[in-house]
């Protein structure tokens, strides 16, 4: 047998991510692809946070089944946003930004806590290290105001080579 934890990084495809969750330790998930992968939301204008809220029921639909798989299996999680990835539902609403990164992450996070399944962290990922910085304080802050404590991942993707890469 192999000893060696696994991580599976799954993205546009829920049912692939279920099946995997039997056999590795560790599941990653991008909130920008993961439920609207193929941008099936309508493009559209949200005026309240109440009209883009409504939206989560579908998402939950989709997510609430790996997170209690997860929970039963005693599977860990990251919630690994990309900037480059963000969901349409996401774009339309906050834009291409730091802020939307973070909402996007702790949407699933409440998903996650609604079952309470608390064994997931977070990840930030920006090809731009200063998007990354900023959309790494803010989770802490919201994190802070939340009473929340959970891991971050801190990475930088698309890092290139060279020098680029090397400072980044």
């Amino acid at each position: 047998g192999c000893d060696v934890p696994l991580v599976a990084d799954i993205h546009f495809a829920p049912a692939v991510a279920l099946r995997v969750a039997d056999a590795f330790e560790k599941i990653r998930i991008n909130p920008g692809n993961f439920a609207d992968g193929i941008k099936s939301f309508e493009n559209k204008v949200y005026n309240t946070r109440e009209e883009y809220d409504m939206d989560i029921v579908e998402i939950e639909k989709l997510f609430a089944p790996l997170v209690l798989k997860c929970k039963e299996k005693n599977r860990a999680m990251r919630i690994g946003t990309n900037h480059g990835s963000l969901s349409a539902r996401v774009m339309s609403f906050w834009g291409d930004s730091p802020k939307g990164m973070v909402e996007s992450a702790i949407e699933f996070a409440n998903i996650c806590r609604k079952y309470d399944y608390h064994n997931f962290l977070f990840s930030m990922k920006a090809s731009n290290p200063v998007v990354m910085v900023q959309a790494y304080r803010l989770l802490a802050a919201a994190q802070y105001q939340l009473g929340w404590q959970y891991p971050l991942h801190l990475g930088v993707t698309e890092a290139g080579e060279g020098e680029d890469g090397r400072m980044k």
